[in-house]
């Protein structure tokens, strides 16, 4: 009798390497709000398994005898107690980096072992804080942290001992940790006494510049401003670069533009910048959720709170020869929301109303019937993603009406216990996912669910940074994708083809598929070099043109996580035009809210509920003020 590796295909596959996966199912059940593991299975081909075979090729398969190697690793839930209350955001996502570490390091460094059973001692690499604690990393600095060091230069895992080098993204993901500020509030952070930067200083000097620019070129020019992080205390050298770099990027991955264009600093200190809507096809009308827009800007000033409209002399000037009533944002706050949800669609020329099979042929030109019969497509199907709750399938084509490549995603339903690897041609989806490449070659991102709808967000990708956990288009995406496409290794191509003949008898496939998924189906090193060479050609190379590095901290996720968290007393001011002095001095006189800035921290959300008032409030004394409409309509909102 023929052996066969595993025809019970579905049962292996749901234990290969169980341990290797960064977000276990037990950490996902609870970092998830748990998965329903109650749906109807799907049939099982009948069971010949041969599991001296099958222990050979995965030995973590249930009843196979342990190997004689370094302990199994269990990766383990976030912290804290269960039951008890929820995980916050910030644990989870300390948990999440916590087992990227321990999948790939954990066999000889991991907590399941002792001082004197651990390489060199180290027991302790599923433990940030105990990893600084020893100096193995070094807080917002991931750059000189050994850990990060280590994993670049491929010594560790060991190469020689068979270890298998750390994905890119992983090494990503540990480094933004390590990097980001909110992580480690106790750690030195250097701060400067820069003197107050108000609204008076911000339009004197938009107003200059833009006298000394062609009429014609007048009406396209707008500026944003860092200026609000100066007066917060943030230094104005290389303390601000990643600010400096998440506007770069941000103007780029929202410009339809074939060309990557670099904004101005109007500066010495460059935390000025001028930017001109020509360069991102943002002088173009718009539409978000039905309300028409003029061009680009005018959309997110829209949206954007922060974005006050001013009059006095200088304010009254730069609004004349701009033809805008607000020609500058600062950068967060216009981060903050145009990188998310229906504007982000609206700008980079997504419509919301037509589905993303609509938007795959109509707007890339993409026939996906076609590729898939002329086999000019490629895919790859796991079950262990990192990023969802279900089994996941990749496909990849070509832009056909521009230089381009664009992926899609399918997870399937849970409900219907979904798999690829039971028909690898035929699956109904519980929700799906695209990165595409932009004009300029940079990544865009969309979400749609079950029925090729796009949606903002997602409840089946996971976000530990965000506060309901759901992936967020696009910032959530940006942070996964620092890197450029991640290859996924395909289990599907060696399953079914280990299978042919049972799948033939039943019919579930025939010779023709067959051949179709050898074609279409690639070897994991394929399917990667493939992803590699489209992120080279495209996402690498317009980060080059850009003058952005092509690995490190991502920018715009990072930004949009510093801006959306608990806010000082120096954070409030900076966005207020104030010294931290001048505010705390000014608290009694500003809606009660406000008041607990003197000695604690405030939410974002709640801050900006007041903002525009607390301006009006605070600016009576400028030369340049906001609007008087803008602060009787503020008034009015509060006294609701």
């Amino acid at each position: 009798m023929t052996n066969r590796r595993t025809v019970n295909f579905r049962t292996k596959l749901k234990h290969i390497n169980a341990f290797s996966i960064g977000c276990s199912a037990a950490w996902l059940a609870l970092a998830c709000g748990g998965v329903d593991n109650e749906a109807e299975p799907t049939p099982p081909l009948p069971d010949v398994t041969d599991r001296d075979a099958d222990c050979k090729i995965n030995p973590y398969l249930a009843d196979c005898p342990p190997e004689e190697t370094a302990p199994s690793v269990e990766v383990k839930p976030p912290p804290g107690p269960a039951p008890g209350p929820p995980p916050t955001a910030d644990e989870l996502a300390r948990a999440q980096v916590e087992n990227v570490l321990l999948s790939n390091c954990g066999g000889c460094h991991g907590s399941q072992l002792t001082p004197l059973t651990a390489r060199s001692g180290m027991n302790y690499i599923d433990d940030m804080l105990k990893l600084a604690e020893k100096q193995k990393l070094i807080p917002l600095d991931s750059e000189s942290s050994p850990i990060i060091r280590r994993m670049r230069d491929g010594s560790m895992p060991p190469p020689l001992e068979g270890g298998v080098r750390v994905r890119e993204a992983d090494i990503e993901l540990v480094a933004n940790y390590i990097n980001n500020p909110a992580f480690w509030p106790s750690a030195p952070q250097v701060v400067c006494e820069n003197p107050a930067v108000g609204f008076d200083d911000i339009y004197e000097a938009v107003a200059v510049d833009l006298r000394g620019e062609e009429d014609r070129d007048k009406p396209f020019l707008r500026y944003v401003s860092l200026q609000n992080r100066v007066t917060a205390g943030i230094c104005t050298n290389t303390a601000l670069d990643l600010e400096r770099q998440a506007l770069t990027k941000m103007l780029n991955m929202l410009s339809i533009n074939a060309n990557v264009a670099v904004p101005i600093p109007v500066n010495a200190v460059q935390t000025l910048y001028r930017i001109d809507l020509r360069d991102y096809d943002w002088n173009r009308a718009i539409d978000v959720e039905g309300q028409p827009f003029t061009d680009v800007w005018e959309a997110i000033v829209d949206a954007n709170t922060y974005a006050v409209p001013f009059v006095g002399e200088d304010a009254d000037d730069a609004r004349a020869d701009a033809l805008t009533d607000v020609p500058v944002m600062f950068l967060d706050s216009m981060l903050d929301v145009a990188m998310i949800g229906n504007l982000y669609y609206a700008i980079i020329d997504v419509d919301v109303t037509q589905t993303m099979d609509s938007f795959i042929i109509d707007k890339l030109g993409i026939d996906v019937v076609a590729n898939l019969e002329d086999e000019d497509l490629i895919r790859a199907g796991t079950t262990l993603s990192r990023v969802s709750r279900q089994d996941r399938l990749i496909e990849g084509h070509r832009i056909d009406i521009r230089p381009g490549v664009f992926y899609q995603s399918f997870d399937f339903a849970n409900v219907q216990n979904e798999s690829i690897f039971q028909d690898p041609f035929g699956f109904n989806e519980g929700g799906r996912e695209a990165i595409f490449t932009l004009p300029n070659g940079l990544l865009a991102y969309m979400i749609a669910d079950d029925a090729g709808n796009l949606v903002e967000d997602s409840d089946i990708l996971f976000d530990a940074s965000q506060g309901n956990y759901r992936a967020v288009t696009s910032v959530s995406c940006s942070a996964c994708h620092v890197t450029g496409l991640i290859p996924v290794a395909d289990q599907v191509r060696d399953v079914v083809l280990d299978n042919a003949r049972v799948f033939i008898e039943d019919g579930t496939l025939n010779r023709d598929q067959l051949e179709q998924l050898e074609a279409v189906y690639l070897p994991p090193a394929a399917f990667e070099r493939r992803l590699a060479d489209d992120t080279t050609a495209f996402y690498d190379a317009a980060l080059k043109r850009a003058n952005l590095p092509i690995r490190g901290v991502e920018p715009v996720s990072n930004l949009f996580l510093r801006f959306d968290r608990d806010m000082k007393l120096k954070d409030a001011a900076g966005d207020l035009g104030v010294s931290a002095a001048e505010l705390d001095d000014f608290l009694d006189n500003l809606d009660p809210t406000l008041g607990v800035l003197s000695k604690s921290t405030l939410d974002r959300d709640d801050f900006t509920k007041v903002y525009v008032a607390s301006l009006c409030e605070l600016s009576t004394v400028l030369k340049n003020q906001p609007d008087e409409a803008v602060c009787l309509e503020a008034e009015a909102a509060l006294d609701l």
